[in-house]
């Protein structure tokens, strides 16, 4: 099977990995090749210290790289599957939809990795929109194992069903979610972790007590600050955003804590700050 995925970030070459570890040929589409190559990089360096800690082979990891090609949007025309993970902004999502459903063969799955934007909304550019369907991985895409399959009213059900087929041969496990504000998981998260801010926004209690507590108290395997530094500042606030926008409600509202750090750019792991300094970690 040939995947295309179009946005070759975090989430992006997350999902080609796993597609390539399954023998599946990718195709790695960014703003620019070299923007594609780049992250291509990253990714082998990930790999790399998988390899030293006896996690993966060296050759199991060159197999892998080798499926994963870095190619320009027209090429990826005879893919059998097309994953959009670009930034969540609305109009670019139909704009690239758009494109890619005049070059896609008829057969071929249209699926949008969104995790907070209407995929109505998004398919409502396509001249077919009954051909879009939502394929939600969580970060990080190798670890995480649920999937979220999201359905618009008009989505084709043929459709829904073979992009679940294609999910659960992953390895993943997945859910049927409605097309409604932050889905399933996100709609259940959010509100956790905005109010963890809102605590260390008021004083109640520093990160790293926030986060223990989460760990040690709750049982989860990270704190939710911890989790928000991995998944990137500036993506939960624009998520939120606009599931609060849609929605009014109020545990949807980003505090300022994280509108003041998204516009200082401190967005976590990625620029190595954001609730916690990386840079002195290394």
């Amino acid at each position: 099977m040939k995947v295309a995925v179009f946005g070759a970030g975090t989430m992006g070459s997350g999902i080609a990995q796993v597609f390539a570890a399954k023998g599946h040929t990718v195709y790695l589409y960014a703003s620019s090749p070299a923007s594609a190559q780049t992250h291509k990089e990253k990714l082998e360096a990930s790999l790399a210290k998988r390899v030293a800690k006896g996690k993966m082979t060296q050759e199991a990891v060159e197999e892998l790289l080798k499926r994963i090609l870095i190619e320009e949007e027209a090429a990826c025309a005879d893919a059998d599957v097309m994953i959009e993970c670009i930034k969540e902004d609305l109009e670019m999502k139909r704009s690239l939809f758009s494109r890619l459903e005049k070059m896609a063969k008829p057969e071929a799955i249209l699926a949008t990795n969104t995790s907070s934007l209407s995929l109505a909304e998004i398919a409502a550019g396509m001249e077919e929109p009954s051909r879009l369907v939502g394929i939600h991985f969580f970060n990080p895409v190798p670890a995480m194992k649920l999937v979220e399959i999201v359905r618009t009213r008009m989505v084709q059900p043929e459709i829904v069903s073979r992009a679940k087929e294609i999910v659960e041969s992953l390895g993943k496990t997945t859910i049927m979610a409605p097309d409604s504000p932050g889905f399933v998981v996100n709609y259940l998260q959010y509100p956790f972790r905005l109010n963890a801010m809102r605590m260390l926004e008021n004083g109640v209690a520093t990160a790293e007590d926030i986060d223990t507590a989460a760990k040690l108290g709750l049982g989860h395997p990270m704190g939710p600050l911890e989790l928000q530094d991995m998944v990137g500042l500036d993506v939960t606030y624009y998520a939120t955003s606009s599931i609060y926008e849609r929605t009014g409600d109020p545990a949807m509202k980003p505090p300022k804590i994280l509108k003041d750090m998204v516009e200082a750019g401190l967005l976590g792991r990625k620029t190595g700050r954001g609730f916690y300094n990386y840079s002195e970690k290394k």
